[in-house]
């Protein structure tokens, strides 16, 4: 492989119904090698993108699609099949790789942004304002969460069946 191309192929590994909308898919796809270190470059030239450096991912939303990039695969929702998601992924390739033919031009950012809002994350929360995470509403544990300063893992009721949908989709907003 060529100092040029960081993602030369990718994989797709599974085709799952999305979560978030039964009608589209959830696509799991591999790569053949590890993408990272072109995440903070990706990070200072693509708006609106969410880089989690602590859990080293960046979450792009293109159209009504939600994709998750880790730095060695994909998971995607809301996409149409299987032609749908190998174009989101040859547009990710694509962008990898120029973004990092060019990385000697770019000033990388590490710092974390995210792609959603607080109000997103507290939808999908129990919203039982119940402090057993230790913030006083599930609104300041979802803006916490989204500052890096929680994790899901403190909300004790999110991963409860009646609420485990919404802590499935939130991880895969904030890319853990």
């Amino acid at each position: 492989m060529s100092d040029d191309v960081l993602l030369s192929s990718f994989t797709i590994v599974r085709i799952l119904d999305c979560i978030a909308d039964p009608t589209k898919n959830r696509v799991i796809a591999r790569f053949s090698g590890d993408v990272s270190p072109v995440f903070p470059y990706l990070n200072a030239v693509v708006p609106n993108l969410m880089y989690n450096p602590e859990n080293n991912t960046v979450t792009v939303k293109r159209g009504e699609r939600i994709l998750t990039f880790y730095p060695d695969g994909a998971v995607m929702a809301k996409v149409d099949g299987a032609e749908d998601a190998l174009a989101q992924l040859r547009w990710f390739q694509d962008l990898c790789n120029d973004v990092w033919r060019r990385r000697e031009e770019i000033t990388p950012c590490h710092e974390r942004r995210n792609l959603i809002g607080p109000l997103d994350a507290y939808r999908l929360l129990p919203r039982r304002n119940c402090g057993d995470c230790g913030e006083p509403t599930c609104m300041a544990f979802a803006a916490a969460l989204l500052r890096g300063d929680r994790h899901l893992d403190e909300c004790p009721h999110l991963w409860e069946e009646a609420f485990a949908e919404g802590g499935r989709r939130l991880a895969e907003l904030v890319g853990v």
